[in-house]
Protein backbone atom coordinates (compact mmCIF):
# COMPACT_ATOMS: atom_id res chain seq x y z
CA UNK A 1 0.00 0.00 0.00
CA UNK A 2 1.26 3.52 -0.85
CA UNK A 3 0.78 6.79 0.79
CA UNK A 4 -0.45 9.10 -0.89
CA UNK A 5 1.11 12.59 0.65
CA UNK A 6 -1.34 16.01 0.44
CA UNK A 7 -0.02 18.69 -1.79
CA UNK A 8 1.70 21.16 0.46
CA UNK A 9 1.39 24.98 0.31
CA UNK A 10 4.43 26.65 -1.68
CA UNK A 11 6.70 28.44 0.62
CA UNK A 12 6.39 32.18 0.35
CA UNK A 13 9.84 34.10 -0.16
CA UNK A 14 10.42 37.16 2.18
CA UNK A 15 13.48 39.25 1.45
CA UNK A 16 15.63 38.62 4.94
CA UNK A 17 15.68 42.71 4.97
CA UNK A 18 12.36 43.28 3.72
CA UNK A 19 10.60 46.67 4.24
CA UNK A 20 7.68 45.35 6.35
CA UNK A 21 8.24 43.73 9.94
CA UNK A 22 6.37 42.36 11.94
CA UNK A 23 7.07 42.29 15.44
CA UNK A 24 4.95 39.69 17.67
CA UNK A 25 4.84 39.52 21.54
CA UNK A 26 1.51 37.41 21.69
CA UNK A 27 1.82 36.55 25.32
CA UNK A 28 1.12 40.60 25.96
CA UNK A 29 -2.40 39.59 26.40
CA UNK A 30 -3.07 38.48 22.79
CA UNK A 31 -3.47 34.94 21.30
CA UNK A 32 -2.14 32.48 19.33
CA UNK A 33 -5.34 32.20 17.10
CA UNK A 34 -5.36 36.15 16.31
CA UNK A 35 -1.55 35.45 15.33
CA UNK A 36 -2.73 32.86 13.26
CA UNK A 37 -4.48 34.99 11.13
CA UNK A 38 -1.99 37.64 10.44
CA UNK A 39 0.59 34.92 9.73
CA UNK A 40 -2.04 32.91 7.21
CA UNK A 41 -3.03 36.33 5.40
CA UNK A 42 -2.20 37.43 1.86
CA UNK A 43 -0.32 40.46 3.03
CA UNK A 44 2.02 38.23 5.37
CA UNK A 45 3.61 37.47 2.31
CA UNK A 46 5.56 40.95 2.28
CA UNK A 47 6.69 41.14 6.03
CA UNK A 48 9.39 39.66 7.75
CA UNK A 49 8.55 38.23 10.94
CA UNK A 50 10.01 38.40 14.29
CA UNK A 51 7.85 36.52 17.36
CA UNK A 52 9.39 36.88 20.92
CA UNK A 53 8.62 34.78 23.88
CA UNK A 54 8.95 37.20 26.39
CA UNK A 55 9.46 41.05 26.84
CA UNK A 56 13.27 40.42 27.45
CA UNK A 57 13.56 39.03 24.20
CA UNK A 58 12.55 42.73 22.97
CA UNK A 59 16.28 44.19 23.17
CA UNK A 60 17.74 41.61 20.26
CA UNK A 61 14.60 41.81 18.19
CA UNK A 62 14.66 45.59 17.85
CA UNK A 63 18.67 45.61 16.77
CA UNK A 64 18.13 42.92 14.37
CA UNK A 65 15.32 44.99 12.22
CA UNK A 66 18.06 45.57 9.65
CA UNK A 67 18.81 48.75 7.64
CA UNK A 68 16.10 48.36 5.02
CA UNK A 69 13.10 48.41 7.48
CA UNK A 70 10.65 51.37 6.91
CA UNK A 71 7.28 49.86 8.97
CA UNK A 72 7.65 48.40 11.75
CA UNK A 73 4.14 46.62 12.45
CA UNK A 74 3.85 45.67 15.73
CA UNK A 75 1.49 42.97 17.77
CA UNK A 76 1.35 43.36 21.17
CA UNK A 77 0.19 45.75 24.30
CA UNK A 78 1.04 49.16 25.59
CA UNK A 79 3.86 47.53 27.68
CA UNK A 80 4.96 45.88 24.56
CA UNK A 81 4.78 48.83 22.67
CA UNK A 82 6.54 51.10 25.88
CA UNK A 83 9.66 48.88 25.74
CA UNK A 84 9.87 48.86 21.86
CA UNK A 85 10.00 52.85 22.13
CA UNK A 86 12.83 52.81 24.70
CA UNK A 87 14.99 50.92 22.90
CA UNK A 88 14.16 52.19 19.71
CA UNK A 89 15.89 55.42 19.19
CA UNK A 90 19.25 53.56 20.03
CA UNK A 91 18.73 50.83 17.78
CA UNK A 92 18.03 52.96 14.53
CA UNK A 93 20.46 55.64 15.03
CA UNK A 94 19.11 58.15 13.56
CA UNK A 95 17.16 56.43 11.06
CA UNK A 96 13.26 57.17 10.38
CA UNK A 97 11.04 54.06 11.19
CA UNK A 98 7.58 54.03 10.96
CA UNK A 99 5.21 52.04 13.69
CA UNK A 100 1.60 50.56 12.96
CA UNK A 101 0.34 49.64 16.39
CA UNK A 102 -1.80 46.72 14.71
CA UNK A 103 -3.70 45.52 18.33
CA UNK A 104 -2.92 42.56 20.36
CA UNK A 105 -2.56 43.41 23.82
CA UNK A 106 -5.65 43.67 26.65
CA UNK A 107 -6.06 47.55 26.65
CA UNK A 108 -4.49 48.65 23.22
CA UNK A 109 -5.20 52.35 24.20
CA UNK A 110 -2.56 54.06 21.87
CA UNK A 111 -3.78 51.31 18.70
CA UNK A 112 -7.23 52.49 19.29
CA UNK A 113 -6.41 56.08 19.40
CA UNK A 114 -4.55 55.55 16.15
CA UNK A 115 -7.80 54.47 14.73
CA UNK A 116 -7.39 50.89 14.57
CA UNK A 117 -10.39 49.55 15.81
CA UNK A 118 -10.47 46.61 14.04
CA UNK A 119 -8.99 43.09 14.93
CA UNK A 120 -5.32 43.35 14.83
CA UNK A 121 -5.03 40.86 11.45
CA UNK A 122 -7.78 43.43 9.74
CA UNK A 123 -5.94 46.13 10.98
CA UNK A 124 -2.58 44.89 9.65
CA UNK A 125 -4.01 43.57 6.77
CA UNK A 126 -5.46 47.06 6.05
CA UNK A 127 -1.56 48.99 6.98
CA UNK A 128 0.40 46.69 4.77
CA UNK A 129 -2.41 47.37 1.63
CA UNK A 130 -2.15 50.91 2.41
CA UNK A 131 1.64 51.07 2.56
CA UNK A 132 1.88 49.19 -0.70
CA UNK A 133 -0.52 51.51 -2.98
CA UNK A 134 1.44 54.86 -1.39
CA UNK A 135 -1.70 55.51 0.44
CA UNK A 136 -0.72 54.95 3.85
CA UNK A 137 -1.60 58.21 6.47
CA UNK A 138 1.06 58.89 9.26
CA UNK A 139 0.98 61.45 12.15
CA UNK A 140 4.00 62.46 13.79
CA UNK A 141 3.78 62.18 17.62
CA UNK A 142 6.20 63.30 20.10
CA UNK A 143 7.01 60.58 23.16
CA UNK A 144 6.71 61.30 26.77
CA UNK A 145 10.48 61.21 28.30
CA UNK A 146 11.23 60.60 31.81
CA UNK A 147 15.03 60.84 33.24
CA UNK A 148 15.69 59.44 36.65
CA UNK A 149 19.78 59.30 37.39
CA UNK A 150 21.07 57.36 34.30
CA UNK A 151 17.51 55.76 33.46
CA UNK A 152 15.30 57.10 30.67
CA UNK A 153 11.90 55.74 29.90
CA UNK A 154 9.74 56.85 26.88
CA UNK A 155 6.07 56.48 26.09
CA UNK A 156 2.98 57.85 25.73
CA UNK A 157 2.17 58.16 29.17
CA UNK A 158 3.24 58.89 32.52
CA UNK A 159 1.59 58.77 36.03
CA UNK A 160 2.00 58.71 39.91
CA UNK A 161 0.29 58.84 42.28
CA UNK A 162 -2.46 56.63 44.22
CA UNK A 163 -3.48 54.88 41.07
CA UNK A 164 -0.09 53.16 40.26
CA UNK A 165 -0.10 51.98 43.78
CA UNK A 166 -3.38 50.67 42.81
CA UNK A 167 -1.81 49.12 39.32
CA UNK A 168 0.99 47.48 41.57
CA UNK A 169 -0.98 45.60 43.76
CA UNK A 170 -2.86 44.18 40.34
CA UNK A 171 -0.07 43.21 38.48
CA UNK A 172 1.49 41.51 41.81
CA UNK A 173 -1.87 39.42 41.99
CA UNK A 174 -4.34 37.74 40.15
CA UNK A 175 -5.07 38.80 36.71
CA UNK A 176 -8.44 38.79 34.84
CA UNK A 177 -11.74 40.88 34.76
CA UNK A 178 -12.85 39.56 38.02
CA UNK A 179 -9.69 40.20 39.92
CA UNK A 180 -9.50 43.91 38.29
CA UNK A 181 -13.36 44.17 38.96
CA UNK A 182 -12.78 43.47 42.32
CA UNK A 183 -10.30 45.71 43.01
CA UNK A 184 -11.53 48.22 41.75
CA UNK A 185 -14.47 47.94 44.08
CA UNK A 186 -11.91 47.73 47.10
CA UNK A 187 -10.32 50.86 45.77
CA UNK A 188 -14.05 52.67 46.57
CA UNK A 189 -14.96 51.41 49.58
CA UNK A 190 -11.00 52.25 51.05
CA UNK A 191 -11.70 55.70 50.07
CA UNK A 192 -14.91 56.09 51.58
CA UNK A 193 -14.52 53.64 54.57
CA UNK A 194 -11.12 53.20 55.31
CA UNK A 195 -11.90 49.55 54.69
CA UNK A 196 -10.13 46.86 53.26
CA UNK A 197 -7.26 48.50 55.26
CA UNK A 198 -4.08 47.00 53.13
CA UNK A 199 -6.27 49.16 49.81
CA UNK A 200 -6.80 52.29 52.03
CA UNK A 201 -3.05 52.41 52.42
CA UNK A 202 -3.17 52.72 48.56
CA UNK A 203 -5.44 55.26 48.10
CA UNK A 204 -3.24 57.81 50.35
CA UNK A 205 -2.14 60.81 48.90
CA UNK A 206 1.13 61.28 47.25
CA UNK A 207 3.73 63.44 48.87
CA UNK A 208 5.81 65.18 47.09
CA UNK A 209 7.27 68.78 45.39
CA UNK A 210 6.03 69.45 41.94
CA UNK A 211 7.37 72.40 39.66
CA UNK A 212 5.47 72.90 36.59
CA UNK A 213 7.63 74.71 33.76
CA UNK A 214 9.73 75.86 36.43
CA UNK A 215 7.07 77.55 38.62
CA UNK A 216 6.57 75.45 42.18
CA UNK A 217 3.00 74.68 42.49
CA UNK A 218 1.64 75.82 45.99
CA UNK A 219 0.62 71.78 47.12
CA UNK A 220 2.31 68.89 48.75
CA UNK A 221 -0.02 66.31 48.63
CA UNK A 222 -1.77 64.83 45.11
CA UNK A 223 -4.23 62.24 44.08
CA UNK A 224 -3.36 62.44 40.78
CA UNK A 225 -0.33 63.36 38.54
CA UNK A 226 -0.46 62.89 34.85
CA UNK A 227 1.79 63.72 31.81
CA UNK A 228 0.48 62.56 28.17
CA UNK A 229 0.59 63.63 24.29
CA UNK A 230 -2.41 61.40 22.99
CA UNK A 231 -4.81 63.22 25.71
CA UNK A 232 -6.19 59.60 26.46
CA UNK A 233 -5.38 57.59 29.18
CA UNK A 234 -7.99 54.46 28.84
CA UNK A 235 -10.98 54.15 26.80
CA UNK A 236 -13.19 56.63 27.77
CA UNK A 237 -10.94 58.74 29.82
CA UNK A 238 -10.05 62.01 28.42
CA UNK A 239 -9.50 64.24 31.28
CA UNK A 240 -7.33 67.14 29.74
CA UNK A 241 -8.72 70.33 29.25
CA UNK A 242 -6.30 72.38 26.90
CA UNK A 243 -5.12 71.38 23.25
CA UNK A 244 -1.44 70.65 23.45
CA UNK A 245 1.25 72.47 20.48
CA UNK A 246 3.99 70.46 19.10
CA UNK A 247 6.25 71.33 21.70
CA UNK A 248 4.31 70.59 25.19
CA UNK A 249 2.34 67.31 26.84
CA UNK A 250 -0.87 67.17 28.68
CA UNK A 251 -0.54 67.59 32.02
CA UNK A 252 -2.97 66.75 35.43
CA UNK A 253 -1.74 67.80 39.01
CA UNK A 254 -4.84 67.68 41.26
CA UNK A 255 -4.29 68.32 44.94
CA UNK A 256 -6.86 66.73 46.41
CA UNK A 257 -7.96 63.87 48.68
CA UNK A 258 -9.08 60.35 47.49
CA UNK A 259 -12.73 60.57 48.30
CA UNK A 260 -13.20 64.25 47.07
CA UNK A 261 -11.71 62.83 43.74
CA UNK A 262 -13.80 59.69 43.49
CA UNK A 263 -16.84 62.12 44.18
CA UNK A 264 -15.99 64.10 41.11
CA UNK A 265 -14.43 61.25 38.74
CA UNK A 266 -17.11 61.20 36.14
CA UNK A 267 -16.41 64.79 35.13
CA UNK A 268 -12.75 64.78 35.76
CA UNK A 269 -12.22 61.61 33.27
CA UNK A 270 -14.33 63.54 30.78
CA UNK A 271 -11.84 66.96 30.87
CA UNK A 272 -14.48 68.98 33.53
CA UNK A 273 -13.05 70.81 36.20
CA UNK A 274 -14.75 71.76 39.30
CA UNK A 275 -15.87 75.37 40.12
CA UNK A 276 -14.10 77.38 42.57
CA UNK A 277 -16.05 77.17 45.63
CA UNK A 278 -14.25 80.16 46.55
CA UNK A 279 -15.66 82.05 43.63
CA UNK A 280 -19.39 81.41 45.48
CA UNK A 281 -18.01 84.23 47.57
CA UNK A 282 -17.29 87.11 44.78
CA UNK A 283 -20.51 86.95 43.15
CA UNK A 284 -20.24 89.94 41.59
CA UNK A 285 -17.03 88.85 39.79
CA UNK A 286 -18.31 85.45 38.68
CA UNK A 287 -21.42 87.19 37.56
CA UNK A 288 -19.13 89.63 35.28
CA UNK A 289 -17.16 87.05 33.82
CA UNK A 290 -20.30 85.06 32.78
CA UNK A 291 -21.74 88.25 31.33
CA UNK A 292 -18.55 89.48 28.98
CA UNK A 293 -18.80 86.51 26.91
CA UNK A 294 -19.96 86.60 23.66
CA UNK A 295 -21.27 83.44 23.03
CA UNK A 296 -22.89 80.54 25.04
CA UNK A 297 -19.85 78.47 24.68
CA UNK A 298 -17.14 80.93 25.54
CA UNK A 299 -18.96 80.88 29.34
CA UNK A 300 -16.81 79.58 31.65
CA UNK A 301 -16.45 79.67 35.53
CA UNK A 302 -13.53 79.84 37.64
CA UNK A 303 -12.07 76.13 38.33
CA UNK A 304 -10.93 74.74 41.56
CA UNK A 305 -6.86 76.08 41.36
CA UNK A 306 -6.14 72.56 43.14
CA UNK A 307 -6.80 71.02 39.84
CA UNK A 308 -4.13 71.68 37.80
CA UNK A 309 -4.79 71.06 34.27
CA UNK A 310 -3.02 72.74 31.35
CA UNK A 311 -0.05 71.46 29.17
CA UNK A 312 3.43 72.13 29.61
CA UNK A 313 7.43 71.93 28.33
CA UNK A 314 8.60 70.24 32.09
CA UNK A 315 7.41 68.48 34.97
CA UNK A 316 9.66 67.83 37.98
CA UNK A 317 9.05 66.02 40.67
CA UNK A 318 11.01 65.23 43.77
CA UNK A 319 9.16 62.81 46.28
CA UNK A 320 9.78 59.16 48.54
CA UNK A 321 6.66 57.27 46.34
CA UNK A 322 8.79 54.15 45.17
CA UNK A 323 6.82 53.79 42.08
CA UNK A 324 5.78 55.41 38.74
CA UNK A 325 4.49 54.04 35.09
CA UNK A 326 5.05 54.66 31.60
CA UNK A 327 2.43 53.21 29.42
CA UNK A 328 0.87 50.83 31.77
CA UNK A 329 4.60 49.29 33.05
CA UNK A 330 4.95 49.83 36.59
CA UNK A 331 8.77 50.64 36.93
CA UNK A 332 10.49 51.24 40.35
CA UNK A 333 11.66 54.87 41.73
CA UNK A 334 15.15 55.16 43.96
CA UNK A 335 14.00 58.64 44.66
CA UNK A 336 16.14 60.79 43.01
CA UNK A 337 14.42 63.73 41.14
CA UNK A 338 12.11 62.71 38.34
CA UNK A 339 12.45 65.24 34.98
CA UNK A 340 9.31 64.52 32.71
CA UNK A 341 9.65 66.47 29.29
CA UNK A 342 9.66 65.37 25.48
CA UNK A 343 11.48 63.04 23.44
CA UNK A 344 12.05 62.33 20.16
CA UNK A 345 9.03 62.38 17.64
CA UNK A 346 7.42 59.32 15.75
CA UNK A 347 5.98 58.70 12.64
CA UNK A 348 2.27 56.18 13.64
CA UNK A 349 0.41 55.02 10.97
CA UNK A 350 -3.38 55.96 11.40
CA UNK A 351 -6.55 55.00 9.58
CA UNK A 352 -8.27 57.40 7.91
CA UNK A 353 -11.37 57.96 10.73
CA UNK A 354 -8.52 58.71 13.49
CA UNK A 355 -9.75 61.64 15.68
CA UNK A 356 -5.94 62.32 17.33
CA UNK A 357 -6.61 66.02 16.80
CA UNK A 358 -3.52 66.94 14.66
CA UNK A 359 -2.94 67.46 10.79
CA UNK A 360 -1.62 64.24 9.18
CA UNK A 361 1.20 64.50 6.99
CA UNK A 362 1.46 62.93 3.40
CA UNK A 363 0.73 59.19 2.82
CA UNK A 364 4.06 57.21 2.66
CA UNK A 365 5.39 57.06 -1.06
CA UNK A 366 5.40 53.19 -2.11
CA UNK A 367 7.76 51.04 -2.56
CA UNK A 368 9.21 51.32 -5.98
CA UNK A 369 7.61 47.88 -7.46
CA UNK A 370 4.42 49.86 -7.13
CA UNK A 371 5.69 53.22 -8.35
CA UNK A 372 2.34 53.15 -10.82
CA UNK A 373 0.19 53.15 -7.77
CA UNK A 374 1.07 56.19 -6.02
CA UNK A 375 -1.30 58.93 -4.32
CA UNK A 376 -0.61 61.96 -3.90
CA UNK A 377 -3.31 62.78 -1.63
CA UNK A 378 -3.36 64.71 1.68
CA UNK A 379 -5.04 64.09 4.60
Amino acid sequence: MTATSSPSRPKRRVKPDAEIVLLCNPRAGGRWKELGKIFDSEEARFARRIVTDSVEDIAPAIASLGQDAKLLCIYGGDGTIQRILDRLSVAMKGKELHLALIGGGTMNVTSRWCGMSGSPADNFGQVVRDYRSGDLLLKEVPLIEVRQDDQVQRGFTFGMGPIVRILDAYERGRKGKAAAAGLALGAVSAVWTGFPRRISELTAPMRARVVLDGEELPYDDFSVLLGNVTGRINPGVAPFVDQRTRNDFYCAAYAVTARELALLLPMVVRGWLPIDRASLLRPRATIRQVTNSTRPSDITFPADPRYINRTAHTLEIESDESLYTVDGEVLPSNGSPLHVGLGPHIKLAVSRSARTGHRLVRPVKPMPEEAGAESGAEA
